[in-house]
């Protein structure tokens, strides 16, 4: 009787210790799985001509990073939201830039950016696609990614508001 009491205490420590009482799933930080300086090259898009660039990418905070483009040319510094999709790594606006690319303000869903919990299951979607279902529309455009395999960033920077400006692609390995 007293080994059974044993057994049943153990068994019962064991159980609550091991429970998630919330049944939330831990979210992992995105941003350390990329920061880092990619190593690459700037093509214009109008001659097509590869320069040396680099990307720093540093974390603002679990789901966001800052990204500094620069070479001889440019110096470009702005945030990115980080959504994970498969073996990408997928990125698009935050704040004011979110707000002036397309039009709206992002939901208070993404302001927890890469919790998939936030909209329930949602048919076992990824971050991306339920970030792409809440926020956007068909047809918005979004500009680059890291691929988490082969350790890139992958980015088109469009300089369009600028005297002479046309779009810049970024390619750079860490």
């Amino acid at each position: 009787m007293k080994a059974l009491k044993v057994v049943l205490s153990i068994a019962v420590a064991v159980s609550v210790v091991s429970c998630n009482m919330n049944n939330e799933q831990l979210q992992p930080n995105l941003s350390n799985q990329i920061m880092g300086t990619y190593k690459g090259t700037l093509t214009s898009s109008l001659s097509q001509d590869a320069i040396p660039a680099t990307a720093e990418i540093t974390s603002v905070n679990d789901y966001t990073i800052q990204v500094r483009c620069f070479n001889a040319d440019i110096d470009t510094t702005f945030s990115l939201g980080l959504y994970p999709d498969g073996n990408m790594m997928r990125v698009c606006f935050t704040g004011s830039d979110f707000m002036n690319q397309y039009g709206h303000n992002m939901s208070s869903y993404n302001q927890m950016m890469g919790n998939s919990q936030m909209m329930g299951n949602m048919s076992n979607a990824t971050s991306w696609q339920q970030h792409m279902s809440a926020e956007h529309n068909p047809s918005d455009e979004h500009y680059g990614y890291f691929d988490m395999n082969a350790r890139t960033f992958n980015y088109t920077f469009n300089f369009m508001n600028t005297p002479n400006g046309y779009p810049r692609h970024f390619l750079g390995k860490r």
